[in-house]
């Protein structure tokens, strides 16, 4: 199971979460897409892969629906050993804090103790590198 997990303010981050979901049902992955908000901590310790795509608002900012998810990993020390992810962060360079959405995400992640199986992918002012991270998160996770 492929848990894609997405916040999104215009809708750039959801269209690359299901254009990820697509993609993986395709290769015969079973998927559950949710928006970052719907994820429970206890959700998200039952998961293993997990695929984050967020976009970036304000000065570094989670979208509206994922500003619960980061404070949850933010407030929690419950470790996340059991799970390989990777992040695929949108945001424009031309703002001071680029793609600070998804590297607060990402690195949580990692301070919890989960594993980066795919480096984050940063798309500068649109989705560019997020079908090149798709097809590496695909190729190097483990069911």
């Amino acid at each position: 199971m492929i848990n894609i997990l997405w916040a999104s303010m215009f809708g750039a981050a959801e269209d690359v979460a299901y254009d990820l979901d697509d993609k993986a049902k395709s290769k015969g992955f079973d998927t559950n897409v949710k928006e970052l908000n719907d994820v429970t901590l206890e959700d998200l310790q039952s998961m293993k892969n997990v695929a984050i795509v967020t976009s970036t608002t304000g000065h570094g900012d989670m979208p509206t629906n994922g500003d619960e998810f980061l404070d949850m990993i933010k407030e929690t020390e419950t470790k996340l050993e059991n799970i390989q992810y990777s992040v695929c962060a949108l945001g424009d360079s031309s703002h001071t804090d680029f793609c600070g959405a998804g590297r607060k995400v990402d690195e949580r992640m990692t301070e919890l103790g989960a594993k980066a199986i795919v480096e984050r992918q940063q798309c500068d002012g649109d989705d560019s590198g997020s079908e090149e991270w798709a097809d590496k998160f695909l190729e190097r996770i483990t069911v």
